[in-house]
């Protein structure tokens, strides 16, 4: 229920507010030539405000706007959340704490009106804002009923951007599904929604008035502030860095997908769950600690490991969400803060592993550092070319959430506890998402599933989890020593793939066996070469075509075709 928030610590912030005039100037100037970025402690104003005076977008929301200009409406940016309510529901008061909410965060009250070919926030009074009711006859149809409730779009211009469903099952058991749209929310903001839900909801059950206090801003007040620091001597430093750190990045990585790339991205995704242990998880610690990095730190090194065993190259580019809510202010809003960090990881000259990870926490600090610039901003910086088959800067994502403590709730003798429900959509080829338990680690592989088959995202997972252990044993073994391989796929390779009887007649020629594998899998990728691919089923056209335009021209059996090409996916095809 929220996005990490990897930059500088707001404890520290609320540590240095909190000392005297003559303290704090000290221990600012002894942290900045430290190199500390204290650019949170620059405080968010409210806006000028003219009544009927339009509100300007976010960068963020600008992104998201023209995305659906170019999409339609579409699902693919819903932040959906489901919870069961356990127990005698005091439903006035539930409804009256959803209204509150709604009331208090000027977000959920926004549309997206363009003027002039120009976005601009709409703020309403929230008065059409209703909670829809119905029956939940079959209990059996509620994980359908939630991932439809998902996947419906909503209209930017014209509907209200948060949707909430109460479905009662009986007197003691009823489903909560709230529905926002990402330009109005995030990660973090469904924990400020859940956690005001919490208390809204004890108070008014109990006949007390709300026990929260007033918002110092809104949301629109930090849209005007982002646009209003992002200009001059704070554009030059902040986004110069980014474009000196991504100046070059190629974010093609050609890992082995089942299918080739279309030429329009799609969003179609799938997870696959799995879940790795407590003590791999307190090794994985204990080997972070040794070496003054962070958990995150390693979990993505061994991440980016992985991706160049695939791809075989040594510069990749792994995109990575940041709650953004550097200062106190923005702590408890409702909106979109959160952004997208590039991390750039320099796997060149076969390093050790303790080397990768110093080569990855010097990314990662200068990244969190530099990570008010919003991605939009950093994207139209370097004047990238644009492609409707692929994201800009990277094409793989990387998440650890931090434990949660607020799955379950008790609400006197109410219960409510979060539902969870795939939600296949994806924005990226792959996201490898973990999430920090008592018991270990809990992940899930997203993945684009027009790329690849489910079987193909398990020996993701599988050489994932092998490579973890594997640093854990000899953190200081070459990148190139580090097997991917486990237990059960080492036999394989090494007993099961060596017996090779002959159970085929042994005249079958080669052209024989690659017909029967086109024919078996034929969206399957044949041969790869730079950024293009040829399924098996096409390299098959490809190759009759040339044979038949061969013959066309007298060359029957025993005759020699001279072949002058370079390397290629041509060549491949000749020579077939």
């Amino acid at each position: 229920m929220s996005t990490p928030n990897n930059g500088t610590s707001l404890d520290l912030i609320r540590k240095i507010k909190s000392l005297p005039a003559n303290k704090q100037r000290a221990l600012i100037a002894m942290l900045r030539k430290q190199g500390v970025d204290l650019s949170a402690l620059e405080a968010i104003g409210p806006r000028p405000h003219t009544e009927g005076e339009p509100v300007q977008l976010s960068f963020a929301q600008q992104r998201l706007w023209f995305l659906a200009q170019l999409d339609g409406t579409s699902a693919y940016y819903n932040i959906p959340m489901a919870m069961r309510l356990s127990g005698p529901l005091d439903r006035p008061a539930l409804l009256r704490a959803l209204e509150a909410i709604v009331q208090r965060h000027e977000a959920l009250r926004t549309r997206f009106v363009e003027r002039d070919g120009v976005p601009y926030q709409e703020i309403g009074d929230g008065r059409d804002f209703t909670v829809g009711e119905e029956e939940l006859t079959d209990p059996a149809e509620l994980p359908s009923i939630c991932e439809r409730e998902a996947v419906t779009p909503f209209d930017l211009a014209r509907d209200s951007l948060i949707r909430v469903r109460l479905l009662r099952e009986s007197e003691r058991a009823h489903v909560l599904l709230v529905t926002m749209h990402h330009s109005v929310s995030d990660g973090w903001s469904l924990g400020v929604f859940f956690r005001e839900m919490v208390a809204l909801y004890e108070a008014f059950h109990a006949g007390d008035p709300s026990p929260l206090a007033p918002l110092p801003l809104q949301y629109a007040d930090y849209a005007h502030w982002q646009r209003q620091w992002l200009v001059d001597e704070v554009q030059d430093r902040q986004l110069g860095y980014w474009t000196r750190q991504l100046d070059g990045v190629d974010p093609r990585l050609p890992l082995p997908a089942d299918r080739t790339r279309p030429a329009v991205k799609t969003y179609e995704g799938a997870h696959e769950r799995f879940h790795l242990p407590a003590e791999l998880l307190r090794q994985l610690k204990a080997l972070a600690e040794r070496h003054d990095v962070t958990l995150y730190m390693t979990l993505l090194s061994v991440y980016a490991l992985l991706l160049h065993r695939y791809s075989e190259q040594t510069d990749i580019a792994i995109g990575t969400p940041v709650a953004n809510r550097q200062r106190i202010e923005s702590e408890g809003l409702i909106g979109f803060f959160a952004n997208t960090l590039v991390m750039r990881a320099d796997l060149s000259g076969d390093p050790s592993f303790t080397d990768l990870l110093g080569r990855v926490k010097d990314v990662a600090l200068q990244a969190f550092s530099h990570q008010d610039v919003p991605f939009e901003a950093v994207v139209d910086a370097l004047q990238l070319e644009r492609s409707l088959s692929h994201s800009p800067l990277f094409q793989v994502a990387f998440v650890l959430q931090e434990a949660h403590t607020d799955r379950e709730v008790r609400l006197g003798d109410l219960d409510v506890s979060l539902i969870e429900f795939d939600f296949d959509i994806t924005k990226f080829d792959a996201t490898l998402d973990l999430r920090e338990t008592p018991d270990g680690l809990i992940g899930a592989f997203e993945y684009n599933t027009g790329l690849f088959d489910r079987e193909t995202v398990r020996r993701f997972v599988r050489h994932y989890t092998a490579l973890l252990h594997a640093v854990v044993a000899a953190p200081q073994e070459r990148l190139s020593r580090l097997s991917t391989l486990d237990a059960e796929e080492r036999r394989q390779v090494l007993a099961e793939w060596n017996e090779t009887p002959a159970a085929e007649p042994v005249e079958r020629c080669l052209h024989s066996w690659f017909e029967q594998v086109a024919e078996r899998s034929p969206d399957a990728v044949a041969v790869r070469f730079e950024d293009r691919c040829l399924s098996y089923g096409e390299l098959n056209a490809r190759a009759n075509r040339l044979a038949r335009h061969l013959r066309g021209l007298g060359v029957g059996p025993d005759v020699l075709v001279a072949l002058c090409l370079p390397r290629s996916e041509h060549l491949v095809v000749a020579v077939l």
